[in-house]
């Protein structure tokens, strides 16, 4: 069997305290980091640079479902296998990436979300964000998703 081709998608807007370690760690688990970022104002693009990242840039703020469409873009010209999103704050653990990869090329599945909730799972989110995601994701549930995290 081939390898897979394997790249990151992380959308960034003022990252730059973040997202070199990010895109380092992040490395360590894929083929192909790609950072869009989104008119930051500060050196994201550069450190990300830096770091080995690919950098797609927005003039402009767009937006986070714009960023994503981007990164996805060129993820499908990069003819990327398997497509990981993280986010460019660290809130997400790139060392659960092969986790999600075990589980995706079993075949059976076409998407795996992280949690940062279940009992294996880590986060650094603030504690007010926490309990607003709790939240959001009670909602889902209550519509017959079986989500711990609806915003992953």
């Amino acid at each position: 069997m081939n390898k897979s081709f394997v790249v990151a998608c992380i959308p960034a807007y003022n990252e730059e305290d973040y997202i070199g370690g990010v895109v380092s760690n992040t490395l360590k688990f894929v083929d192909k980091v790609v950072v869009c970022d989104d008119g930051s104002g500060d050196k994201t693009c550069s450190i990300a640079k830096d770091m080995g990242a690919h950098v797609i840039m927005h003039n402009q703020k767009l937006g986070y479902g714009a960023s994503l469409q981007s990164l996805f873009k060129e993820a499908r010209r990069l003819k990327a296998d398997f497509v990981v999103t993280l986010d460019g704050d660290n809130q997400h653990n790139p060392d659960e990436i092969n986790l999600l990869l075990e589980r995706l090329k079993t075949g059976d599945v076409d998407i795996v979300i992280g949690s940062r909730f279940l009992p294996y799972g880590s986060s650094d989110t603030p504690k007010w964000r926490e309990n607003g995601i709790k939240l959001i994701t009670s909602i889902v549930k209550n519509n017959g998703l079986q989500l711990t995290d609806a915003q992953s």
